[in-house]
C-alpha cells in the first residue's frame, strides 16, 4: 500500500503540483509584463504631471482614489463608477488620453474594489451616504488643487447618486456628464420585463414564458426573481446591447498597473457586498423624476442606442423632463449598449475634450 501511495505521489500528485506551480508562475510573469507594457503606454513624464493612488477618508470610511493628469493645472474630472460595487480604476488606462486634458480622478467607492473591506458598515451602504461621500471628495479635491470647480462624470449606478449630487451641490461642478443615466429603476424594470416577455411570446419559448409569468411583473420581492428576469433579458438582447463580456473586463484588469492580485480578488467580493446591500433601495425607493427634477449646471447625457440595462427610453424621458437652465444635451452612441465609454471610447473622449470643455469650460462658467 505504501509503495502504491508512493507511486501515486511520484507520478500523479507531484507532476500536477509542478504543473500548477508553473502555471501560477507563468501567469505572474505574464501579468508583470502586461502591467509594465501598460505603464509604459500611459506614462506621465511632464514635470507638472501627477500619477498617484491614495487613501482618503470619506464619511468615516477609508477609500481609495487614483489621480492622473499630465498637468495639475488642468480641470479635475471626478468619475463615479457603476455597479453598485463595480470599480473603473482597473480599466481606466483604456481612456488614458483624457489625462492630457483633465486631472482624472477614479474613485473606488465604499465597499468596491480597493475600498472593499469587512470594516465598511453595512448600514452605511445607502444612496444618501454616497451623495455625501461624493460631496466630501469633490471638496477635498478642490482644496488640494486650488480649483474653483470640477467636472462630474458618472456611469450607470454612479449616475443615480451623481445626478442627486449635481442637483444639490451645483456650486462644486462645471458640468454634469452622465453615461447610461439611471432615472427610475422601478420603471426601467417594468420596461425590461415587458421586453423579455414579448420576445418570449413571439418565439413561443414556453420555458421563458413560464419563468417570467411565475416571477410576475416587477418590482420583485427578492433578488432571485430579479436574476430570472435578467437571464431572459440578456437572452433576447441583440449583440449590440449585450453587456461587455466578463473576459474583456478581466483582460483590462489583468493589464492594469493600478491593481494588485489582492485588489483583483476584491472586485467580485465588493460587487456582491455592494449589490446585496443597495439593490432594494435603488430598485424601489429612488426616483430622479421627483428627487432631481432640476440641475443648475450644464448637463450632458451620453446614451447607448441599444442600452437595455437601464433602458435608453427611460433615460431619454428623464432628460426631456429635466429642468436644466444652463443647458442640456443628449448625445446618442449609435453602436453601443450600456458601456459607450468603452465600446465607442474615441467618441466618448471627443465629447469630453471638444464639447464639454469648450461649452462648459472654466472661463465660461465662473
Amino acid at each position: 500500500m505504501k509503495r502504491l501511495l508512493g507511486k501515486v505521489v511520484k507520478f500523479v500528485v507531484l507532476p500536477i503540483g509542478i504543473l500548477l506551480a508553473l502555471i501560477v508562475v507563468g501567469l505572474c510573469l505574464l501579468r508583470l509584463y502586461e502591467q509594465h507594457r501598460t505603464t509604459a503606454q500611459i506614462r506621465i513624464t511632464s514635470p507638472n504631471g501627477i500619477h498617484s493612488i491614495e487613501k482618503v477618508r470619506l464619511g468615516g470610511v477609508d477609500q481609495w482614489i487614483q489621480i492622473r493628469g499630465g498637468d495639475q493645472s488642468k480641470p479635475i474630472l471626478l468619475f463615479l463608477h457603476g455597479g453598485p460595487g463595480f470599480p473603473q480604476m482597473p480599466f481606466s488606462h483604456m481612456n488614458a488620453e483624457l489625462e492630457n486634458h483633465f486631472v482624472v480622478v477614479q474613485w473606488d467607492q465604499r465597499g468596491a474594489g480597493k475600498s472593499y473591506s469587512r470594516a465598511v458598515p453595512g448600514d452605511s451602504m445607502r444612496v444618501a451616504q454616497f451623495v455625501s461621500d461624493t460631496h466630501d471628495l469633490a471638496e477635498l479635491l478642490l482644496r488640494r488643487f486650488s480649483a474653483p470647480k470640477c467636472y462630474l462624470v458618472a456611469h450607470s449606478w454612479g449616475s443615480l447618486f451623481g445626478a442627486l449630487t449635481a442637483a444639490r451641490y451645483p456650486e462644486l461642478f462645471y458640468a454634469y456628464v452622465s453615461i447610461g443615466q439611471v432615472a427610475s429603476l422601478p420603471e426601467t424594470q417594468q420596461v425590461r420585463y415587458q421586453f423579455a416577455l414579448d420576445a418570449a411570446v413571439k418565439e413561443n419559448n414556453k420555458k421563458a414564458i413560464a419563468e417570467l409569468t411565475q416571477i410576475g411583473r416587477p418590482p420583485h420581492e427578492n433578488f432571485d426573481r430579479c436574476k430570472v428576469m435578467e437571464k431572459w433579458v440578456r437572452h433576447y438582447s441583440s449583440e449590440e446591447n449585450q453587456p461587455i463580456p466578463p473576459s474583456r473586463f478581466f483582460r483590462l484588469a489583468f493589464d492594469s498597473p493600478a491593481y494588485s492580485w489582492i485588489d483583483l480578488a476584491k472586485i467580485p467580493l465588493g460587487f456582491k457586498y455592494s449589490f446585496e446591500r443597495l439593490w432594494r433601495e435603488i430598485f424601489y425607493d429612488v426616483n430622479l423624476f421627483g428627487e432631481a427634477p432640476r440641475i443648475e449646471i450644464p448637463v450632458y447625457f451620453l446614451v447607448g442606442r441599444y442600452d437595455t440595462v437601464v433602458t435608453a427610453d427611460v433615460a431619454q424621458q428623464y432628460f426631456e423632463k429635466l429642468d436644466a437652465p444652463r443647458g442640456k444635451q443628449l448625445i446618442w452612441f449609435e453602436n453601443s449598449g450600456h458601456w459607450p465609454h468603452f465600446t465607442e471610447s474615441e467618441k466618448y473622449r471627443d465629447v469630453l475634450e471638444n464639447k464639454v470643455l469648450t461649452e462648459a469650460g472654466p472661463s465660461l462658467t465662473r
